[in-house]
């Protein structure tokens, strides 16, 4: 590790944003502890390290510290500064990955973008120091569930040993009293049991064929209402993402002083504050935009988000 890696590391642990100057910053993100209920390990609060290749200006604090660290003078400092910085470029621009040990790896995409890979087993939350993940044993209490016999019988279909038995009791019954008098026609006619069991299946038929109509009918209702939410999406051409509020408010201000006045602060659902230069309401519009942005010097990172 060399001197200047070494000091990137240290600032992290008390700095939200170091900037190496006219190349990146790394920004550490606060992130609270974290259960994995599928491994069932639980981790302490951390920092996560991102970087943000807008972030480049200049804001003395890497090279100052860094002076003062070595017993050196400013400009010193900031000449070993440039040329950590060159050998850095000079290496992803090769095609090989930058490693700063203790923080991340640095390399080139296939379209010449920047990717930071960070480093997880370093923790640079102060509050966390001496805490490490460990693995919990749940305490499940499995309680016996109570299923209703007589429910579960009503719901289950007739089979024909039970069919059979009807039919016996009612041609029992018939075999009792098998003439019927229709005291409107003074005439007498059989009963037939089978008629009687054949218009009862038919009913039973006719309910369950209306039912499952009805359920389809519902279907396709909510699969109207899903295609309606997603043609509501819109599309946000973003700069950059923080999970505080303070940050992005902060990264705004540059932005705007980058003369992209338009620009604004989308909060979303995952409690993410992104800084969007534009929204629209079609992919090929935000595409197209993207592209523009990206031949830009400040703009090279910015990627499009549908929300």
């Amino acid at each position: 590790m060399t001197a200047v890696e070494h000091h990137i590391s240290n600032l992290l642990y008390t700095h939200e944003c170091v900037i190496i100057p006219e190349f990146g910053a790394f920004v550490a993100s606060s992130v609270s502890a974290q259960i994995d209920k599928d491994k069932n390990i639980l981790s302490p609060p951390s920092k996560e390290i991102g970087f943000n290749r807008s972030l480049s200006h200049n804001d003395g604090l890497l090279v100052s510290t860094y002076a003062k660290e070595v017993s050196i003078s400013y400009e010193e400092g900031k000449k070993e500064i440039e040329r950590f910085r060159n050998q850095l470029i000079e290496d992803i621009e090769n095609g090989k990955e930058f490693e700063i040990e203790k923080v991340g790896s640095l390399k080139l995409d296939s379209i010449g973008n920047v990717q930071f890979t960070p480093l997880k087993s370093e923790n640079y939350m102060a509050d966390s120091f001496g805490l490490s993940s460990f693995h919990f044993t749940p305490d499940v209490q499995v309680r016996p569930v109570k299923e209703s016999v007589q429910v579960r019988r009503l719901l289950r279909p007739l089979s024909q040993k039970h069919i059979a038995a009807t039919v016996a009791l009612m041609v029992g019954l018939f075999a009792i009293s098998p003439v019927v008098n229709d005291e409107s026609t003074n005439e007498k006619f059989t009963a037939s049991t089978f008629d009687f069991v054949k218009v009862e299946q038919k009913t039973e038929s006719k309910d369950y064929v209306v039912n499952v109509n009805e359920i389809a009918s519902d279907a396709i209702e909510i699969v109207a209402e899903e295609d309606l939410a997603e043609e509501e999406n819109h599309f946000f051409l973003i700069a950059g993402s923080f999970k505080k509020e303070a940050q992005a408010k902060s990264f705004l201000k540059q932005i705007h002083a980058l003369g992209e006045e338009q620009a604004f602060l989308l909060e979303s659902e995952n409690k993410r504050y992104r800084i969007a230069l534009d929204a629209f309401t079609n992919k090929p519009e935000a595409v197209n935009s993207l592209n523009t942005y990206r031949k830009l010097k400040d703009f090279k990172t910015v990627w499009v988000l549908k929300q």
